[in-house]
């Protein structure tokens, strides 16, 4: 390890890293490219980042080969391409449910967090024990988007572990190129195009913290409001068709949506090639927190079965992990963002209670393996109420069938393998091994209490 001796290396360049970050996207990280790495090596407190999209479901992903015209993404790409990406990875209908449950490991009606956090809302639970707390012994960040306290509130991310926060504390920007920041409390106009910006607090952040670190990314992109994007921050072309730097105001929202997800994918380049010189060994999680919105997606998948819903377009999810031991290649196995925070523990060596998490660490050796047989989404109202809710939308899936159930509705039966698209609801008539699967996931939503 050379962590001891770069320590004053790092006392003396984090100003200058720091300025220079801030002032411009586009400059290359000097100091970092002075800095010796490290040879890739497993490490019993591995450093850990999780890179999160806004709005992202797997029909934008190119490596899931699902959209028809999904955006140029060579770093993403080449991200799943030297890793492990999951196939049938479950996040929530929409932000907030998505991110609570990834950093404490428990699902919405448990939290109280079933739809997206207003701001007259408290938010995240001070009491909930979070994947920063968690980590006993490791530094722990978070940059970008928070959107789990409102103004109401004390649920900011310093208090719910995280020594460091900057970045947009509430949900939707209304302006990419001009937004509140809040850095550790303290509110300031940024001028500084916002995924540029989380890049460049990632990087500082990556370059300072005390060994082991947990650093938390959440991109507001592609999130509306659907904009130009600066032509400056676009990559060179690496597809055949790409849209940033060809779409104007009167763009559809589709296409300038693609654009910021090129934008994001340049800038995630960016905070990939600074790893690759802080830590090599540093295990890396990227995933979507829902499926696209209903204003972006198109066929195969269907505005309707968007975000917000319980389809798959609306929770299926980009996962893909990279790091010491994990396999390359693609994985089937069920997993919920949940289960990011039994994984991370496990990776870090810390023993978790978590209830609604489990491990899929054990797929990163061996990519057959199937931790779970189910998994669950949920999104409900209000925020901050118990069972029964006054609105209850609910989906569980096994390998091949699922269950919406959704309060003063008709259940919703589909048969995965195939209709992934969802078309044809199998209720009412029903063979008997759709009979079988059809009780069998009642009993799981039972299981669980949310019947």
């Amino acid at each position: 390890m050379l962590h001891e001796r770069l320590d004053a290396e790092r006392a003396n360049t984090m100003h200058f890293l720091l300025t220079v970050l801030l002032l411009s996207a586009l400059v290359p990280q000097h100091p970092l490219g002075q800095r010796r790495a490290r040879a890739p090596v497993l490490n019993t407190r591995p450093n850990v980042v999780v890179v999160v999209a806004d709005d992202f479901g797997v029909d934008l992903a190119r490596a899931y080969g699902e959209g028809a015209a999904p955006p140029c993404m060579p770093n993403l790409d080449a991200l799943a391409a030297g890793g492990l990406l999951f196939r049938n990875a479950w996040g929530s209908p929409m932000c907030s449910p998505a991110r609570a449950a990834l950093l404490t490991g428990r699902h919405g009606f448990r939290t109280g967090i079933g739809e997206q956090v207003s701001q007259a809302e408290p938010g995240l639970p001070l009491a909930e024990t979070t994947l920063p707390e968690l980590l006993a012994g490791y530094s722990s960040s978070c940059v970008g988007k928070w959107h789990l306290s409102g103004n109401l509130g004390n649920a900011h991310p310093n208090q719910s572990g995280f020594g460091h926060y900057s970045g947009a504390l509430r949900g939707e920007l209304t302006d990419y190129s001009q937004w509140m920041k809040v850095t550790n409390g303290q509110a300031a106009t940024s001028t500084t195009y916002a995924t540029t910006d989380t890049v460049n607090d990632a990087i500082a952040r990556m370059t300072s913290m005390p060994e082991p670190w947990f650093l938390y990314v959440a991109f507001n992109a592609p999130h509306a409001p659907f904009h130009v994007p600066p032509s400056g921050l676009c990559a060179a072309p690496a597809c055949a068709s790409t849209w940033c730097g060809s779409v104007n105001a009167g763009s559809s929202n589709r296409d300038k949506a693609k654009a910021a997800a090129e934008v994001m994918d340049a800038e995630l380049g960016r905070l990939l090639a600074a790893l690759a010189v802080e830590d090599p060994s540093a295990y890396v999680f990227f995933l979507g927190d829902n499926g696209t919105a209903a204003q972006v997606s198109e066929a195969p998948f269907l505005p309707s079965h968007a975000k917000d819903t319980l389809y798959e377009g609306g929770i299926n999810v980009p996962l893909v992990v990279r790091g010491p031991g994990v396999a390359i290649g693609q994985c089937d196995a069920l997993v919920s963002c949940a289960d990011l925070f039994a994984t991370i523990a496990e990776l870090a060596g810390v023993a978790t209670t978590a209830e609604d998490s489990i491990s899929f660490a054990p797929c990163f050796a061996n990519p057959s393996a199937r931790p779970r047989t189910t998994v669950y989404a949920e999104t409900f109202t209000p925020n901050g109420g118990t069972l029964p809710f006054t609105t209850h939308r609910r989906a569980v899936r096994d390998a091949r069938y699922k269950l919406i159930r959704s309060t003063g509705q008709s259940d919703e039966l589909y048969d995965l393998l195939f209709d992934p698209f969802e078309t044809q609801n199998l209720l009412p008539g029903l063979t008997s091994a759709e009979q079988q699967a059809y009780t069998d996931l009642q009993a799981e939503l039972a299981a669980l209490g949310v019947g």
